[in-house]
């Protein structure tokens, strides 16, 4: 029975997952800001994404201002693959046979923003060195990053709960549909897309959106079946009585790199096997705390 419950303690560590505010340590944490907040209202309850104008101000500008022109209100999750991603909006910038979207909207396409320079006035925290697919991994922010040391760049990574935007073949062709990974990290998407945001409230709602067909690339049949975005806004432009009061844990801190030591090392008596002290940047949870 004992083994049975360190094995739950430890699932449940595995988890990024949201709180009511008790005993924390509020230095611990940061307020986002507000501006910088993207609330998804879906069928399901809200999802609250922190968007990242660090690595990506273009997308996130044009973000704010679809989501100000109540461009995803009504719009669905039309493509979504159990394991991978949820991608929503019109779909009709993903599909090569929509020509006159692409004529309508070409002011839409943005560059790719995949990836900044090592020398923003940002705290990198160290997570693993090499990393499978990076020299290094740590987080800037609460946003889980790579970096290389011979070009001095600096990215995002694609780990679940991350936020994307999706594009056609050319690296310049995104315009309004995104995604959010819900399985297992694919890594080897970074880089070639452009990612903006992370959800940081409402994860077990993303988990909920419906799942597309398997056999036909997660695509719904009936896109009455897909679930459907009802308000995307900007948390700034809500009255304060409809912001939701919400702290994020700061991942600088000496607090925050114990846990990453604890997490590496894995020093509960239940690993009689001890694993390699080696660490996935996301297998890290960014605490967040509603108050």
């Amino acid at each position: 029975m004992k083994n049975k419950i360190n094995l739950l303690i430890i699932l449940l560590l595995c988890v990024n997952f949201s709180s009511t505010a008790e005993k924390v340590n509020k230095s611990d944490y940061r307020v986002p800001s507000a501006d910088d907040l993207l609330y998804l209202e879906l069928d399901i309850g809200l999802v609250i994404i922190e968007l990242n104008p660090l690595f990506s101000p273009k997308h996130v500008a044009q973000i704010k201002k679809l989501a100000r022109r109540n461009f995803y209100n009504g719009l669905t999750f039309y493509r979504v693959i159990d394991g991978f991603v949820a991608q929503g909006g019109t779909n009709a910038d993903e599909d090569y046979g929509a020509k006159n979207f692409k004529m309508k909207n070409k002011s839409l396409q943005l560059p790719i923003e995949s990836r900044i320079t090592n020398t923003v006035n940002k705290t990198f925290t160290l997570v693993q060195s090499p990393d499978m697919f990076a020299a290094q991994t740590g987080f800037i922010e609460g946003f889980a990053a790579a970096k290389n040391n011979e070009d001095s760049l600096t990215w995002l990574t694609h780990c679940p709960g991350v936020v994307g935007m999706s594009r056609n073949n050319g690296p310049n062709t995104a315009t309004t549909d995104f995604y959010i990974v819900i399985g297992q990290a694919p890594r080897y998407s970074d880089r070639n897309l452009t990612l903006f945001g992370r959800v940081i409230y409402g994860m077990d709602k993303v988990q909920k959106i419906n799942r597309g067909n398997a056999n036909n690339n997660g695509m719904f049949e009936n896109n009455n079946e897909a679930t459907t975005i009802h308000n995307v806004s900007i948390a700034s432009d809500l009255p304060k009585s409809k912001q939701v009061n919400i702290m994020v844990e700061r991942t600088n801190t000496i607090a925050f790199k114990k846990k990453l030591s604890e997490r590496r090392v894995r020093s509960n008596p239940f690993f009689y096997e001890k694993p390699p002290q080696v660490l996935d940047v996301c297998q890290v949870p960014v605490k967040t705390i509603i108050f």
